[in-house]
């Protein structure tokens, strides 16, 4: 992951599966506003065009757009990104923990943004799969995240101030 930083700060540029995957999906589970991180992007990146970040950021990465570029959310855990790259081999976080002081934030965000968006989401067919686990967590295990995800947004909040 500190590989994907540097190579951004160093050239301007990252890896397209590291901004939908890593930065894309983060923006997103966290429910950072649209607008900010397109404009985030087009200021970071030296190849970034509003042509091309529209669809990508707004609407695949963020699914701003309502799902015209997306059937579903590209939402996803720290498991995922753990099973689909190397970037949580060195991490302080333990990415299995779903709730805690070492639980990997994407996890307990991942669940929230499932819990904010139910009554959004829970309809397309492409998420019911999720929807069914997440009606098998216990209550107690989803408060526990959701509370978790409110104190790490909470803290970023407090660190933008």
């Amino acid at each position: 992951m500190a590989d994907a930083i540097g190579q951004t700060k160093r050239h301007a540029y990252a890896h397209h599966i590291q901004r939908l995957m890593v930065t894309g999906n983060f923006a997103l589970i966290a429910g950072l506003d649209p607008r900010a991180v397109n404009e985030w992007y087009l200021l970071v990146y030296a190849d970034a065009y509003d042509w091309v970040e529209l669809p990508n950021t707004h609407g695949m990465a963020l699914h701003a757009d309502g799902g015209l570029m997306a059937s579903k959310p590209y939402a996803a855990s720290g498991n995922y990104i753990n099973k689909m790259s190397d970037y949580c081999s060195d991490c302080a976080y333990d990415v299995r923990a779903r709730t805690g002081a070492k639980a990997c934030p994407l996890n307990y965000l991942y669940w929230d943004f499932i819990a904010r968006n139910q009554s959004r989401l829970q309809s397309n067919q492409r998420m019911a799969l999720i929807y069914k686990s997440f009606e098998r967590l216990p209550e107690d295990d989803v408060s526990a995240m959701r509370k978790d995800a409110a104190a790490f947004l909470d803290g970023l909040d407090a660190g933008a101030s």
